[in-house]
């Protein structure tokens, strides 16, 4: 039956995913029964080799110690390991967690800044990506001149791309199964990636139903937002180096930024990439250099747990419903806990 003008308008879900990084399995274990137990939709990780334990290993713990959520790294890069054996990996993973497996790919950020190695360019990129998932669906590829099989495992995975420029975004349009946005808590902002992804969608004959858009949010619980984006300074510097280093090109930066970003990316310590104990330098830089209410603008989701809810539903209204939620906060726990009884039942 087709909808009539007094047929009741129906919104999307709002879907929260969360993440950790793990240095720790034992506590990661306890962690995992507690973000499940708390209703996220999927479980991430990252990946950045010299500041937190191996993905795929954590992956794997989460695929054997939870039941329902996605589990995903978001994201991995294509310089630190070749495509047949991420491929291979995924399609372990992928039997041993039903199918609930997500794989995230960027250029690369800390893991290779770390190790002296430059960001995948935008071909490489392209040609991972489509390795890897034609490995796990099975298929024969070609990968920089060579023919790749994997005859003793299929299991197709869903492909995720970080993407804050134009022409990634449109590359991901064309190739991907699901978009990681980690500046667009801003309308305009979301709706020139939309429009890019769905541009790059288009070119190949491809639908946005097929492709799933989540938000990077910044979250602190406060007791005022102020307060909230106060405490997550040190990650809004590590937005602001990964999210604008290589170009603000299509990416909304008014003029007036533009400088003092690039002062932050020649200062920014990737050895402290994110990092809550080690976030002091970053915090001052980033309110030194006048730019955290722009970038919280864009990341954060912080104050009590009523604002919380507030700001989730404000940008669900401007289609921002996937949203993924960081835990760079003292007390994961209890953050996990405040989420299950006070933002969660608030959302449904």
């Amino acid at each position: 039956m087709k909808p009539t003008s007094e047929s009741p308008r129906t919104e999307p879900p709002i879907r929260i995913a969360t993440g950790t990084v793990v240095k720790d399995y034992d506590w990661y274990r306890k962690w995992l029964q507690v973000a499940e137990s708390s209703g996220f939709d999927l479980l991430s990780t990252g990946d950045s080799q010299s500041l937190w334990a191996d993905p795929f290993i954590t992956m794997t713990v989460a695929a054997l110690q939870t039941t329902r959520p996605r589990i995903g790294v978001t994201v991995s890069n294509p310089q630190t390991r070749h495509p047949a054996v991420v491929a291979s990996s995924l399609v372990a993973l992928q039997q041993l967690s039903g199918g609930r497996i997500v794989y995230g790919l960027s250029s690369g950020d800390s893991a290779l800044r770390n190790i002296g190695l430059r960001p995948a360019r935008l071909t490489e990129l392209e040609e991972y990506g489509r390795a890897v998932k034609g490995l796990c669906a099975g298929e024969t590829v070609t990968y920089q001149g060579h023919e790749l099989a994997m005859p003793w495992g299929r299991a197709p995975i869903s492909l995720w791309m970080a993407a804050e420029g134009p022409r990634t975004q449109h590359l991901a349009g064309q190739i991907a199964d699901g978009v990681v946005l980690h500046t667009a808590l801003d309308p305009a902002v979301y709706a020139a990636a939309v429009a890019n992804i769905s541009a790059g969608a288009q070119s190949v004959g491809r639908s946005m139903a097929e492709i799933e858009v989540w938000c990077m949010a910044a979250m602190q619980l406060a007791a005022s937002e102020a307060e909230g984006i106060h405490a997550l300074r040190f990650q809004l510097a590590g937005i602001a180096n990964f999210a604008y280093r290589f170009h603000m090109e299509g990416k909304a930066v008014p003029v007036e930024y533009q400088a003092p970003l690039r002062e932050l990316h020649r200062r920014y310590d990737s050895g402290h990439h994110v990092d809550r104990e080690g976030g002091d330098a970053h915090a001052a830089l980033i309110d030194e250099l006048g730019l955290t209410d722009f970038i919280a603008n864009r990341s954060v989701i912080a104050g009590p747990p009523a604002r919380c809810v507030e700001r989730i539903r404000e940008v669900a209204a401007f289609g921002a419903s996937n949203l993924i939620v960081s835990q760079f906060v003292e007390d994961q726990f209890s953050f996990m806990h405040t989420f299950a009884n006070e933002i969660r039942p608030a959302l449904n």
